[in-house]
């Protein structure tokens, strides 16, 4: 059987944009080539990928580069699919092309339904694409139940078509090994630095937090510049703690599993998130997580994790000082997550996928 995978996202070069969909769409295909010894795949792109990432997919994958990028998903790859037809289509970019083939169609978030100022350049386009995707896919793949929910309810589309498969965490990320080396204890902070993250919120948290504690401590922020959330830079200034705030930017994985494992505690407020990867590395990684009581983490942090309402900054440096002080709650939390944190594995999810084509 011939399959066609949508992996425009894997031709990006810039290592800020190397995060989210790029890392499960690279992961999945890594454990795909190694266990599908049947099939071809064909991964189409409007770049080429790079040598090296092919060359962890195996023989049975190839790269077709189509172009021009301006109408790909909509003109490009819907001509090459009838002149040269699969059997079936994956669209791992929560897009599909219009096909007379089979599809299975990725859905990572909703968020940009009710909150599309957190997506300013990629709201109308998101409505677009998934409604389409919705109407068209012969099955669809998410990666947490939260998620499966609102596509159902929104959509109106079959549950027993919606299958979750939850991504795995990297290798790198274990409570053995050394850590970070820091001046002083830190708190942190690992995502990209978008707006759905609400990190302006938990600077001004971590502010409150710094006013009340006698023990100088920072925070930490890492993560991908390239959606930088303006508000950011407001927030470190009007709280006066810019001092305390270190921003690292895009860490590669062996650095960054060393900064998990010296941190107090991981914590994101997220308003939105489809999964929350860097949680789960955080629990593997042996700290406290703090988050946001939306249901995609309760989900996937539950009992390892301390989780607030987003917006209440007051509850949120309140968690942050139960954790620094808390010796019983700290080591409750570490338990629960290295147990919560076995569950995450990319040959399970790549074994989904690979049933369902």
């Amino acid at each position: 059987m011939k399959i066609g995978v949508d992996a425009g996202m894997l031709g990006i070069t810039d290592e800020r944009l190397q995060v989210g969909v790029w890392r499960v769409a690279k992961e999945l295909l890594t454990q795909l080539g190694r266990m599908d010894k049947v099939n071809t795949y064909v991964l189409y792109s409007f770049r080429p990928i790079p040598k090296d990432v092919m060359q962890s997919f195996g023989h049975a994958m190839t790269n077709r580069v189509l172009s021009p990028s301006l109408g790909w998903m909509q003109v490009r790859l819907p001509i090459e699919l009838l002149l040269r037809p699969v059997d079936v289509f994956l669209g791992l970019s929560q897009a599909l092309p219009m096909t007379a083939t089979k599809t299975i169609g990725v859905v990572y978030d909703l968020g940009f339904l009710k909150h599309p100022a957190l997506y300013p350049n990629s709201a109308a386009k998101l409505v677009s694409q998934t409604q389409y995707l919705t109407r068209t896919a012969d099955a669809i793949m998410t990666i947490s139940e939260a998620i499966k929910k609102e596509i159902g309810d929104t959509y109106a589309y079959p549950a027993s078509r919606i299958h979750v498969a939850y991504p795995r965490i990297g290798d790198a990320f274990t409570s053995t090994g050394k850590p970070y080396i820091h001046p002083n204890p830190y708190f942190l902070c690992v995502g990209s630095f978008k707006r759905g993250k609400n990190i302006p919120t938990l600077i001004r948290a971590f502010g409150t937090f710094t006013r009340h504690t006698k023990t100088p401590t920072d925070l930490i922020l890492v993560g991908s510049s390239y959606w930088q959330d303006p508000a950011i830079v407001d927030a470190i200034q009007s709280e006066k703690i810019g001092d305390h705030v270190i921003i690292k930017g895009y860490v590669k994985d062996k650095d960054l599993a060393p900064l998990y494992r010296g941190a107090i505690a991981f914590v994101c407020p997220s308003l939105v998130e489809g999964f929350g990867i860097p949680f789960t590395e955080a629990m593997a990684s042996g700290i406290p997580v703090i988050g946001s009581s939306i249901p995609v983490l309760k989900e996937v942090v539950g009992d390892a994790g301390v989780l607030v309402d987003p917006h209440d900054t007051h509850a949120l440096a309140d968690a942050m000082e139960k954790i620094t002080n808390g010796k019983i709650l700290r080591e409750t939390l570490i338990k629960h997550g290295r147990v919560r944190a076995k569950k995450y594995s990319w040959d399970a999810m790549a074994k989904i996928v690979y049933d369902l084509l």
